[in-house]
């Protein structure tokens, strides 16, 4: 059953109520009590609503790093991080369960350990340092394991600083999500390599 609702009967039961409160409480009362159907301008609202919804979605996604697509991809997504020296560019490299080994007598386990460790030296000496990859190789242990070496090497104010360059290991997985790093380790590099 319809009952005939005015504007001016509602404005006058909500006198002491703000107008976007009474807006909303008018929208209410003609939509539940009165059992009044929305608007075109009520729809509009809605359709609004749910356009900026999706538009914030999308801004979202698009802001959101996007998993390593390729065992490739993980070397320099890995490269991004580390130059981009926040240590949020880390968080999804690695699995849950990863194993890091920076030098020959650490081991750490667990991403949120490893990215820790991260962010520890991106707060010291690493803050100033820039590193690019060459000589990537990629072996196929099975279609979703892959172990990549590289060089690091290692830059500092644009100038290259031999004394820190590495050759890295790293085994990566590939998940549902794309390439994530199981392991990894600094090596120190055979001189002339």
């Amino acid at each position: 059953m319809r009952f005939p609702v005015s504007n001016l009967d509602l404005d006058q039961a909500n006198k002491s109520i703000s107008l976007t409160t009474r807006q909303s409480q008018r929208h209410q009362l003609s939509w539940r009590i009165f059992n009044v159907r929305p608007t075109h301008m009520h729809m509009s609202h809605s359709i609004s609503k749910l356009i900026g919804a999706a538009f914030l979605s999308l801004l979202f996604a698009a802001t959101t790093p996007a998993q390593s697509l390729t065992p490739e991809a993980v070397v320099d997504d890995f490269v991004k991080a580390w130059n981009s020296h926040d240590v949020k560019a880390f968080d999804w490299l690695f699995t849950a369960d990863a194993v890091w080994v920076p030098v020959a007598e650490a081991r750490i386990v667990g991403d949120a350990d490893v990215i820790k460790g991260f962010e520890e030296i991106h707060t010291t000496w690493a803050k100033q340092t820039a590193i690019a990859a060459r000589d990537i190789k990629v072996q196929s242990v099975r279609p979703d394991v892959v172990v990549i070496l590289f060089h690091a090497k290692f830059m500092e104010d644009g100038k290259e600083v031999p004394v820190l360059d590495r050759a890295m290991i790293i085994v990566a997985v590939k998940q549902a999500d794309g390439w994530r790093i199981a392991a990894g380790q600094l090596t120190k590099q055979h001189e002339g390599a």
